[in-house]
Formats: C-alpha cells, sequence, structure tokens
C-alpha cells in the first residue's frame, strides 16, 4: 500500500471514530429528553351541556425551562462538531482523485515499469479513497445521522407543546 493510500485509511478510521463519538453524545442528548418531561396526572369531572358528568382523565406534560435549554445548548455545541465530520467524507473520494494523478505524473511514461507502478499506485488510491467514502456515508446515515433526525423531531415537539401550555395560559388569564 502507498503512502497516500495509508493517509487515507487513517483519516477513515479518525473519521469513523468521530461519527461513533457523536452517535454517543447524541444518544445522551436523546435520552435527556426522559428528564425533561414532567408528567402531572390529573382527574376531572364537569357536567356537559346536557348536565351529563363527562369525566375526563388527562396527562399533562410540563417541562423543565431551564434542562431544556442546557439540552439544546448541548445539542447545538455537538452539531456543529458532527456538520464538520460529516462533510470530511465527501473529500476521500478527491483525495482518491489526487492519489491517480500524483500516481500518473510521478511516473515516468518513457519507462513501462515506472507506469505500470504509478498506474497501480493510482488504482489504489482511488479504491480506497472510494471504499472510505461509501463505508462513512452508510455509517453516518444509519447512527448519527438518524439520531439527529429524532433529536430535531423531539425539539419540534416540545416547542410546540410549550407554544401550546403559553396559549393556554394566556387565554386563561385573559377570561
Amino acid at each position: 500500500m502507498d503512502f497516500i493510500s495509508i493517509i487515507i485509511v487513517i483519516l477513515g478510521l479518525a473519521v469513523l471514530g468521530a461519527l461513533i463519538l457523536f452517535s454517543m453524545r447524541f444518544r445522551e442528548i436523546l435520552a435527556a429528553f426522559g428528564r425533561i418531561e414532567i408528567r402531572k396526572n390529573s382527574y376531572e369531572e364537569k357536567l356537559d351541556k346536557k348536565g351529563n358528568i363527562d369525566t375526563r382523565a388527562a396527562v399533562t406534560v410540563s417541562y423543565d425551562r431551564k434542562k431544556l435549554e442546557e439540552n439544546r445548548e448541548n445539542y447545538n455545541s455537538l452539531y456543529s462538531r458532527y456538520v464538520v465530520a460529516s462533510q470530511l467524507i465527501s473529500l476521500f473520494p478527491l483525495l482518491g482523485i489526487f492519489g491517480t494523478v500524483y500516481g500518473l505524473v510521478t511516473s515516468d511514461l518513457a519507462d513501462i515499469e515506472s507506469l505500470v507502478s504509478g498506474l497501480s499506485e493510482a488504482l489504489q488510491t482511488t479504491f480506497w479513497g472510494l471504499v472510505n467514502a461509501i463505508v462513512l456515508k452508510a455509517v453516518d446515515a444509519v447512527l448519527p445521522g438518524k439520531l439527529v433526525n429524532d433529536i430535531d423531531a423531539k425539539f419540534d415537539t416540545v416547542d410546540s407543546a410549550i407554544e401550546r401550555l403559553s396559549l393556554e395560559n394566556i387565554m386563561k388569564e385573559a377570561k
């Protein structure tokens, strides 16, 4: 294996390690939502318009705002670093192409053995660049990419619930 291929493989392992680390940290952030929710069970009996007793059991969910904002800050900080690692994946095919060009440029076109050696280096770097890009893209989609989507959905749910509760409180105060 030539020097550029070794560099590509080492960088690929570093990015893979970073993606796995980000996955573990994103799991912690997703798990923190369970500690943010405060569930309150309530039971009410009211008379409806016809005079019948309307019995309702409800679960009201409220959120610890301080913990929620801490979680959001942790997520935003981690997400910005994750994006950098995710963007590095697109460099691997380019590194492979660079190795291809380097292998061909440094070979002596007049010497057939030098040309074959350069072509071998060129194909190896292209191969390792593509293998790393494919594997890392698959890992990114399955591990941190899915968790990022889950966390975004959870923040959307929490934010809409907080907005709904705020509107309900405003309506109660207005009456």
